[in-house]
């Protein structure tokens, strides 16, 4: 049996597009995708701080059938990051990897990325929307933050000694879809 992923599916998502107008499509990762990505994904972030291999990463960008559905974040058509989400969680999604590589953060990638995140969970009638970030990632805390998430718990040491991850939550309950973009 192939685990679902519902609402979330295997095809390409048109989610906006950068400040400057390029256009930010997700589609399904591919193993082209993924050998691009990894090592710049590795490079940055929790993932160097975690000295997470570059291979093994890769590997997981290709892992089907457990639930997770992997996509390669795209700009203008070019491999920009990737996006990871389970579903369904606790009562709607979880955000496992949102990585945009350097050249893309601070142009508002990230947010059309977290409000078609949303927008697609809210479209389900799914009453929450989950992620976890890293305690030291005090940039991304707050970016999280400024988009209504808020700290639900502590995970210490999930990832190794002396490094707590934070799961966070966005009730999506009486919220309405802005269909306008």
């Amino acid at each position: 049996m192939i685990a679902s992923t519902y609402p979330f599916t295997e095809e390409s998502h048109a989610v906006g597009a950068t400040g400057d107008g390029r256009a930010l499509v997700l589609l399904p990762m591919t193993p082209a995708a993924a050998t691009v990505l990894a090592p710049a994904i590795a490079s940055i972030g929790p993932w160097a701080h975690y000295n997470f291999a570059p291979a093994d990463l890769e590997a997981s960008l290709l892992v089907t059938g457990d639930g997770a559905i992997r996509y390669q974040l795209t700009c203008d058509g070019v491999p920009a990051g990737v996006v990871i989400i389970r579903s369904p969680w606790l009562a709607g999604p979880y955000l496992q990897i949102l990585a945009v590589l350097p050249a893309l953060q601070g142009t508002g990638t990230g947010t059309a990325v977290l409000k078609w995140y949303e927008t697609t969970a809210m479209a389900a009638r799914m009453r929450n929307v989950w992620l976890c970030v890293s305690g030291f990632n005090v940039d991304a805390q707050r970016f999280y933050e400024r988009y209504g998430y808020t700290l639900i718990g502590h995970l210490p040491d999930l990832m190794r000694d002396g490094d707590d991850e934070l799961l966070m939550r966005k009730s999506l309950a009486g919220l309405v879809i802005d269909a306008s973009g």
